[in-house]
């Protein structure tokens, strides 16, 4: 039998081995690069080996690049005294300016002064009006009232079961009644399923006590979504009842998806018209829907944030065969005019971002209110106080929120709360209401309605061991503390319709003349683009390219015909045939 050579092999390679290694490897990069961007890592620059200790000169290099910092710092030092005594030198010259205006203005007569003081006033405030009322006015009203109604009603239509996604901490400010009646007048056979989310920020008994509430109403389900940072293989957990305790939800994954996931499977088979459902998922801002698709796909196909806002079109997610998901935009419902009570109502949803408030003081008096002192004093480490102003004032020292000369700045500090408030660091809760005789009689029949199509015994028995047991009880953690909601959520459907219709023409006349009237005019949206060419072309004077070059064609064509030198092609085609 022949031996193997124990030479050393050859590593020479032909080059198609070698071309498809280097390909291989770029495309590894390539992958490699796309994932760190949708994660938002980024890789670490390369370390700076330094200067060798071999190198013959490095002392004298080490000197040079030494004095190269010392002449950076004093260059950087002039530059600075030198803006300082041109500042100093500006500050002087414009001193001296006003001291001469000052004479100039005294040696006028006093009613030239008044007059030009009001018409600068008169211009000021109506390009402050005219602003406001274009970036203010048209950037949330528009966005909000046309843009995401669109999306919404798109969900609505598509979806044959829709999703309402609550915070589990105050349910009923983030349920509207008016969107669930909107879900069965657009269809007889779509069903609405309610979604306590955030699970995991209230005590057991409340969430007991809500579910209880709630699903004498709808189907109701106990979720808490993943809050993993990567890009794909998200987790999902189902505790058996041997290891429900208090730790058991302080984890980063999703908790509630298999009872979801059994529900519109149970529906998917009981219903005959159809094999495959198309679910919606609407709501509130910032309450988790986007998080929801991303749990239950188990990648991150929906991007996420902690502000509202986020998601500004539908985005369709396919889950299986069976399923597929749409997310919807959040929309507020009530007015945003609003001012008061209810301004602070949906400052305290989250349904508003915090940096665009123009006074956070107000939502923040009303968690002063409804919050203990002593929690307060706990959480933020503060003495008493007797206030809101007072309280407020104590963080900004906390804190370091501070103006320039060392005052504190109440509305920094304000928002800080805000964002605790929201973020669930303010461990707070709401209880549902008693119910009348009259509901819970109405509220047995639709429970009997709903139960046979989604099998909702059996999976809401499998519920209890895997969500609700692993929760702290009141007892086990004393830093729950009760409040009151927000009040039911509104909607006024009718006006978001007429909102989603763009003005006509007319309007925009009456609105135009009135413009010196009104505080707040209505700004209009500007014109598609067809119109504005088709009224640019059509005034008198105005040479059209479109039309001239049509006519011109027309003429050809005309010609063309006249002399005879069309070819037809039914004279031709049936000489072939003959032939």
């Amino acid at each position: 039998m022949a031996q193997k050579s124990k030479k050393s092999k050859s590593k020479r390679m032909s080059l198609k081995q070698k071309y498809k290694i280097v390909k291989k490897v770029k495309e590894h990069h390539k992958k490699k690069a796309k994932e760190d961007k949708k994660t938002g890592r980024k890789q670490k620059a390369p370390k700076d080996p330094g200067i060798p200790s071999a190198w013959p000169f490095k002392a004298d290099l080490l000197k040079e690049l030494d004095w190269e910092k010392q002449r950076a710092v004093a260059v950087d030092k002039q530059r600075k005294e030198e803006r300082k005594r041109a500042r100093v030198e500006a500050e002087t010259n414009e001193a001296d300016a006003e001291m001469t205006e000052q004479q100039a203005n005294d040696s006028a007569s006093m009613g030239d002064v008044a007059q030009k003081a009001e018409h600068k006033q008169q211009a000021y405030e109506s390009n402050k009006r005219l602003k406001t009322s274009v970036q203010a006015v048209s950037s949330d009203r528009d966005s909000s009232r046309r843009a995401f109604y669109k999306e919404f009603m798109k969900v609505i239509d598509a979806a044959d079961v829709v999703i309402e996604v609550l915070d589990a901490r105050d349910p009923l400010s983030c349920r509207c009644l008016d969107v669930e009646r909107l879900v069965r007048r657009s269809g007889a056979d779509k069903k609405v399923i309610l979604l306590l989310n955030k699970i995991d920020l209230v005590p057991r008994e409340v969430a007991e006590a809500w579910l209880k509430y709630l699903r004498e109403e709808l189907p109701t389900v106990a979720f808490k979504c993943s809050t993993q940072k990567q890009a794909s293989n998200l987790g999902q957990r189902h505790l058996p009842k041997a290891q429900s305790s208090d730790s058991a939800l302080q984890g980063s994954q999703c908790l509630g998806a298999n009872t979801l996931l059994q529900l519109l499977k149970n529906y998917t088979r009981n219903s005959d018209t159809k094999t495959a459902i198309t679910v919606g998922v609407v709501g509130f801002p910032n309450v988790g829907k986007s998080s929801l698709l991303n749990s239950l796909k188990r990648t991150r196909v929906a991007q996420v944030g902690n502000t509202p806002g986020v998601t500004r079109a539908v985005q369709e997610v396919v889950l299986d065969k069976h399923l597929r998901l749409l997310d919807s935009p959040g929309i507020v419902f009530a007015d945003s005019d609003s001012t008061g009570a209810d301004a602070a109502a949906h400052a305290l949803r989250n349904c508003v971002k915090i940096e665009k408030l123009e006074d956070a003081v107000l939502p923040v008096s009303e968690i002063v209110k409804r919050c203990p002192a002593k929690q307060l004093m706990a959480i933020y480490k503060v003495p008493t106080f007797d206030d809101t102003d007072q309280f407020l004032q104590h963080i900004a020292l906390v804190r370091g929120k501070l103006k320039k000369g060392g005052t504190v700045d109440v509305q920094a500090a304000a928002k800080v709360v805000l964002q605790d408030w929201n973020d669930g660091r303010i461990p707070f809760y709401t209880m549902p209401p008693q119910r009348e005789a009259q509901e819970g009689h109405a509220a047995a029949e639709v429970v009997t309605h709903w139960a046979s199509d989604f099998d909702a015994d059996q999976v809401f028995g499998d519920e209890c061991t895997a969500v609700i047991d692993g929760l702290p009880s009141l007892e086990e953690s004393s830093n729950y503390f009760q409040t009151q909601s927000n009040g039911p959520a509104t909607a006024s459907l009718e006006d978001m319709q007429q909102a989603a219709v763009p003005p006509s023409s007319s309007d925009d006349e009456e609105q135009a003349q009135d413009m010196d009237h009104t505080e707040l005019p209505e700004p209009t949206p500007p014109k598609p683009a067809s119109d504005q060419t088709a009224e640019l072309y059509n005034a008198s004077g105005q040479f059209n390219p479109h039309a001239a070059r049509a006519m011109k064609k027309k003429t050809r064509k005309q010609q063309k015909r006249a002399s005879g030198d069309a070819y037809d092609f039914a004279e031709a085609f049936g000489a072939k045939a003959a032939v």
